[in-house]
């Protein structure tokens, strides 16, 4: 008797009740002894009682939860084995599960089967739910207001399959998907040597969302999708909605997404940090909360391409954190804060980049240093690009800017170069900002807006080579830059073509058409050499106590010089040429033919005009 006693006790403490520690006793249902007869249920040892423990401590701690194992199913309740169930191996279906679970745990109806349990695989199982001839449509995972009431489910060491289903939460209370806010909502995850493979399946209301600080991992909350550290798998096909985080890849190894949508997360779309290898194309992220697509950490070089985004609560794609990263394929759209963020990134390349009515097309900060923008396309939005403060080492090449409400591109930061870079119809085209140095522009083209190039006072080391500025309202250079230097610019039209409030040096320059050719308010010397200037109204117009050199050029307006000027070389000062002459002449004589025939109608409409007849001739003359 003492024996027995001390047999009970100990299976009672494994966490087993007397007489549910083997499947063939009378008190386990008739299918479970039918499923023992093709593999024997197994006594729980305290190897595997402390096994099950870490994984139940490792998972939020689960009030139910079942742990998918080679030949058994381990029953577990709050952390204790209660019932093992065996099965006949291989793949796992809805069926085995339903054999095995108790009978409040797994419901199955028509197409449709609720889980209120957490599944756990070990290492070598396979879980296949949906595919090729199944009849299960919907699975629900139950939750609630804790993390343990969560249903979800985890590949452990072994192999999910989802396959053309329709997975979502539900509050076993009413019925209805789970709210954003519940800390209970269950996930999909993928765990350290784990695969999870997910294909034609819409995955609705899943995840927890974060209440604690940035970067708490004591509450960080769960993404619907999550591959952690060593895992790998496949999102195809796959829709993501209202999720707290859509899909977050920690540290896995080698997944591959291929036309994936994340919608309407609270947090963030599809965060990928510190994976490698992955591979991606098709990816939309629209109406999520924070950013539609967050790139951070370490990542072994895997690219980032093939996205698109539509009106994310913070930006597009936000790169942190990145090195030697190249993000390529990417089309951005009316996202609230801006289509792409750079930050705390080193060497990174972005190419085929377009953007569509964001607040910033692309923004740099947080000491980003070696990003090259190579083919960026901007249109409408406030900005463009825009370079913070803490940028070096930027490099903007090939690319266009059109309909910026403010800038096209905003430049602060040190040793910034645009190369054969396009700005249109924008406020102002380039402007620097105070605190930029070491400031390149290299084939730098204007046309429309209302300025061309705006620099502002405290910046320095600007240096433009080949600016061409057309058509521009006001001013096609305004600098406040000490020592600006500028060669082969190409300015027609606009109002005025320089307007120099600190020292440059202009070489080899032309101004054509506009109303004022070259401005001078500067305290210090501005030198104007081998200049072109054939305008409307003033040549070079230098203001008292403005010095100003003027060398081997040529000086064409109506009034050519006003103020002061120092000559060098061989100066040719006066009137514009007749071809321009005769464009200012032209609209006046339009004007006077306009007025003209609008003075004859109105004298018609008051009959004032009468016929006139051809006098007689005297008889004389006949």
């Amino acid at each position: 008797m003492r024996i027995l006693a001390a047999g009970i006790t100990t299976a009672v403490g494994l966490g087993l009740t007397a007489g549910t520690a083997v499947a063939a006793t009378p008190a386990v249902p008739a299918v479970a002894q039918q499923t023992a007869a093709v593999a024997p249920t197994q006594v729980v040892t305290p190897d595997t009682a402390a096994s099950v423990r870490r994984s139940w401590e490792s998972r939020g701690r689960p009030h139910r939860m079942a742990v998918l194992r080679d030949y058994r199913i381990d029953v577990v309740t709050d952390g204790r084995v209660t019932r093992q169930v065996g099965h006949a191996g291989g793949t796992v279906g809805i069926a085995t599960l339903s054999r095995a679970l108790p009978s409040r745990w797994l419901t199955v109806s028509g197409g449709t089967a609720t889980l209120d349990a957490t599944l756990v695989l070990t290492s070598g199982v396979s879980l296949q739910l949906g595919g090729s001839g199944s009849s299960l449509q919907t699975l629900q995972l139950a939750g609630g207001d804790s993390p343990a009431d969560a249903a979800s489910i985890h590949t452990g060491g072994g192999r999910v399959d989802l396959v053309g289903l329709t997975v979502t939460s539900v509050d076993p209370g009413t019925g209805q998907p789970l709210p954003a806010t519940a800390k209970g909502r269950p996930a999909i995850v993928a765990s350290g040597g784990g695969r999870l493979e997910v294909a034609d399946v819409t995955v609705n209301d899943l995840g927890a969302v974060s209440d604690g600080a940035p970067g708490d991992e004591g509450d960080r909350g769960t993404a619907a999708i999550e591959f952690h550290t060593g895992s790998t798998g496949s999102l195809v096909r796959t829709t993501v909605a209202r999720a707290s985080t859509g899909v977050e890849l920690s540290h896995s190894d080698g997944v591959h997404i291929e036309q994936l949508t994340v919608s309407d997360s609270a947090e963030d779309g599809l965060v990928l940090a510190g994976d490698r290898g992955t591979t991606m194309s098709g990816i939309r992220a629209t109406g999520n909360g924070a950013n539609g697509v967050l790139v951070s950490g370490e990542s072994g070089g895997r690219p980032i391409t093939g996205i698109s985004t539509n009106a994310n609560g913070a930006f597009g794609v936000a790169v942190v954190g990145e090195n030697g990263t190249q993000v390529t394929g990417v089309d951005t759209m009316a996202d609230d804060a801006g289509g792409l963020r750079i930050s705390r990134s080193t060497n990174l390349t972005v190419s085929g980049y377009t953007a569509t009515d964001q607040r910033m097309g692309v923004f740099t900060h947080v000491h980003s240093t070696g990003i090259v923008l190579d083919g960026l396309r901007t249109t409408g939005g406030a900005r463009g690009l825009v370079v913070e403060k803490s940028t070096s080492g930027l490099e903007a090449k090939n690319s266009t800017f059109t309909g910026a409400r403010v800038a096209g591109v905003a430049v602060n930061g040190n040793d910034i170069a645009l190369n054969d870079v396009h700005v249109a119809d924008s406020r102002s085209a380039v402007r620097v900002d105070r605190g930029a140095h070491d400031i390149r522009l290299t084939g730098l083209a204007v046309e429309g807006g209302r300025d061309g190039l705006v620099t502002a006072a405290g910046t320095s080391g600007l240096v433009v080579t080949g600016l061409t500025v057309a058509d521009v309202e006001s001013d096609a250079v305004r600098s406040f830059t000490p020592d600006a230097r500028i060669t082969g610019a190409e300015i027609s039209g606009g109002g005025t073509g320089f307007d120099l409030a600190a020292g440059a040096t202009i070489t080899n320059s032309t101004v054509t058409a506009a109303r004022e050719g070259i401005r001078s308010r500067s305290p210090e010397m501005v030198y104007a050499s081998g200049v072109t200037v054939d305008t409307t109204e003033l040549g070079v117009n230098s203001a008292e106590g403005s010095p100003f050199t003027l060398v081997d050029s040529n000086v064409h307006a109506l009034e050519s010089v006003r103020g002061l000027i120092t000559q060098q070389g061989t100066n040719d000062l006066s009137l514009p040429p007749l071809n321009l002459l005769g464009a200012i002449g032209i609209p006046l004589i339009v004007l006077a033919v306009v007025l003209e025939e609008l003075h004859t109608y109105r004298q018609r409409r008051l009959g004032r005009i009468t016929r006139r007849r051809t006098p007689r001739l005297p008889a004389e003359a006949s």
